[in-house]
């Protein structure tokens, strides 16, 4: 796999603070923020030593659609994030499929923070109150809460996915 690397422009890093709000509020320096193009439907933006924001193209219900998402390890470290995806409050029992992969099955969510839409990304947060999982909703919030079953969140990133390992410096060779 080759992994390219640069330094975003000063207009580049503008560009995407625009587009990601939080990350100005998150980190206080972002005058160096770096790319690692994975490939060309995987970008990491790395900011100082953290891999802060991906993004990737992903399909959604047989759509393909470019998604921008905090990374479980800043999703963690700053709440401030919180204030600008929807959660999805998910009970102790889907917890564990969760956080290693599964995607979201209707019984398992408690409760929203607030409406989305489909193809939105939704953060996944366990009862303890830690972020588990970044997911994309496959259907609209009032919608997903009338279901009482079947898969209603997309799961794209968890611990020990790709993009985890990448962050970790452990390069799988596909």
């Amino acid at each position: 796999m080759v992994i390219k690397r640069h330094m975003l422009s000063k207009r580049d890093v503008k560009e995407l603070v625009g587009e990601v709000p939080w990350l100005s509020e998150a980190y206080n320096n972002l005058d160096e923020v770096e790319v690692i193009e994975v490939r060309d439907d995987l970008r990491l933006y790395k900011v100082g030593d953290e891999v802060a924001v991906v993004k990737a193209t992903i399909k959604v219900n047989e759509a393909s659609r470019d998604v921008t998402y905090p990374t479980l390890l800043a999703a963690n470290k700053y709440p401030v994030i919180l204030n600008y995806y929807p959660v999805a409050q998910v009970d102790e029992g889907a917890v564990k499929p969760i956080a290693t992969g599964a995607d979201v099955m209707r019984p398992g969510i408690r409760g929203l923070s607030r409406p989305f839409k489909v193809g939105d990304v939704v953060l996944i947060k366990s009862p303890s109150g830690r972020i588990i999982a970044i997911a994309v909703s496959l259907f609209e919030s009032e919608e997903l809460m009338k279901m009482s079953r079947g898969k209603v969140l997309k799961n794209i990133h968890h611990i020990d996915d790709e993009v985890w390992r990448l962050m970790s410096g452990e390069h799988e060779h596909k």
